[in-house]
């Protein structure tokens, strides 16, 4: 639990101990880059407790963590995705929140693909 605002902090290795709104934004910013030019893009909000998920159907998605992100997003094509962040983790700065970010999506996905499961 926050002190100053006495709201429920879940831990989050991506985040840090930063968990301001600024940086929720750089994470939903980082994570629709990602999605730019794929097929049934989702659109992800920063809010104050964490981040809203809306896919292409209209189904909405509350997450806490960077990993609740990416595992609510849906996945047409694991290997699309997969190169979608291989060539994004190329153009990231080698250190910050969005390497993280990224590096965390690209993991997950890898697991989708070795799991054999879209989502």
């Amino acid at each position: 639990m926050c002190g100053a605002c006495g709201a429920t902090v879940y831990p989050d290795p991506v985040m840090g101990n930063e968990h301001t709104l600024r940086n929720r934004i750089l994470v939903a910013q980082t994570v629709s880059a990602v999605y730019a030019g794929l097929p049934g893009a989702p659109r992800i909000s920063a809010l104050a407790a964490g981040w809203s998920v809306t896919s292409a159907t209209g189904s909405i998605s509350l997450c806490q963590t960077v990993a609740d992100i990416w595992r609510a997003l849906p996945v047409g094509s694991a290997s699309v995705l997969q190169q979608a962040l291989e060539m994004r983790a190329l153009a990231e700065e080698p250190s910050g929140l969005s390497v993280r970010v990224v590096a965390l999506g690209l993991d997950l996905t890898r697991q989708r693909l070795l799991a054999g499961t879209p989502r």
